[in-house]
C-alpha cells in the first residue's frame, strides 16, 4: 500500500443540528484504496461524505486533501482533486448525454476551449466504460434513474479526480449494472482512491478493500475482512448476522425474527 495520503481527517466531528454523527475521527485514505462507508439508514453517511468533500463545514477537527485543509482549497483545485457523485441527478433543462459528460472537463478548460476533440474522445471513452455509449445523443431528461446515474458516473470519470467520492453509486441500478459500476470503481488506476457510501453489505464485501462502519456513537475502520464481522455488524445495525460461505466469498445475512 502506498503510504501517501490522498485524504485524511484529524479529530473530525460531524453533526446535524444537535445530533453528533461521528466524533474525533482520525482516518486516512491512500491511493489504490476502495473505502465503503456503511451504516444503517439515517446514520449520517451522506452528511459525512459531503463533509469529506468540503461541502459542509465540520463541527470539529478538519479534513485534509493531499495534506491541505479542504476548506482553504479553491473550487477549481477541489474539482481536480476530488469528484462527488450524488445519489440523484436533478436536470433543470435538456442536454445530450455527451454534453453532460463533457461537462466533467470544466476544471481543465480555460477561455473558450470548451468542446475540444480530446474532451469528446474522453467523454465517449467514459460512456463506453459505463455501457452508455449508445445513448450519447439521447436527452438526459428522458433517461431512467439508473441510466442517468451511470451518465453521472461517466461525467465523474471524465473529470478524472484523484479521489472518487460516491453516494450510493449502485442505487437505481439493476443487478448487472451494479456489477459494472463496482468493477469499474475497483479497477481504477492505482494512483486513484474511492470513498463510496453504500448500503449493500455483500457488494461491499465483494469489492471494497476497506470499510468505515458508522454506528451510534462508534466508528469501526480497517480492511474489509477485519470490519465485516458478525459481532461488529450486529453492534452497528442492531440485528444479528450469520455468515454463509459461497465458494470463495462470504455472504452476510441478517437473521430475521431475532431481537
Amino acid at each position: 500500500m502506498n503510504a501517501e495520503k490522498i485524504l485524511s481527517t484529524e479529530q473530525l466531528s460531524v453533526s446535524v443540528g444537535h445530533k453528533i454523527l461521528c466524533s474525533r475521527l482520525d482516518w486516512q485514505v491512500a491511493p489504490g484504496q476502495f473505502w465503503c462507508v456503511l451504516g444503517r439508514n439515517g446514520i449520517g453517511k451522506t452528511t459525512l461524505l459531503h463533509t469529506l468533500a468540503g461541502l459542509n463545514r465540520p463541527a470539529g477537527g478538519r479534513v485534509l486533501i493531499q495534506g491541505e485543509d479542504i476548506q482553504s482549497a479553491s473550487a477549481q483545485q477541489l474539482a481536480r482533486l476530488r469528484g462527488l457523485l450524488a445519489q440523484q441527478q436533478a436536470d433543470a433543462f435538456s442536454s445530450s448525454v455527451l454534453a453532460a459528460v463533457i461537462a466533467g472537463r470544466h476544471p481543465y478548460q480555460f477561455g473558450f476551449g470548451w468542446d475540444m476533440e480530446e474532451d469528446r474522445a474522453l467523454a465517449m471513452q467514459a460512456l463506453e466504460q459505463v455501457r452508455m455509449a449508445a445513448f450519447s445523443a439521447h436527452d438526459v431528461m428522458h433517461l431512467s434513474g439508473g441510466e442517468r446515474q451511470r451518465v453521472a458516473l461517466a461525467t465523474l470519470l471524465t473529470q478524472d479526480p484523484s479521489l472518487f467520492m460516491l453516494d450510493e453509486p449502485t442505487a437505481h441500478q439493476d443487478a448487472a449494472a451494479q456489477i459494472v459500476v463496482m468493477e469499474l470503481l475497483r479497477r481504477l488506476p492505482p494512483q486513484k482512491a474511492v470513498i463510496a457510501a453504500c448500503h449493500d453489505i455483500n457488494l461491499v464485501a465483494r469489492y471494497a478493500s476497506h470499510v468505515l462502519l458508522l454506528g451510534d456513537g462508534q466508528v469501526w475502520q480497517g480492511s474489509t475482512d477485519s470490519v465485516l464481522q458478525p459481532e461488529i455488524l450486529q453492534a452497528a445495525f442492531s440485528c444479528p448476522f450469520e455468515v454463509v460461505e459461497n465458494g470463495s466469498r462470504r455472504l452476510f445475512m441478517p437473521i430475521a425474527g431475532v431481537p
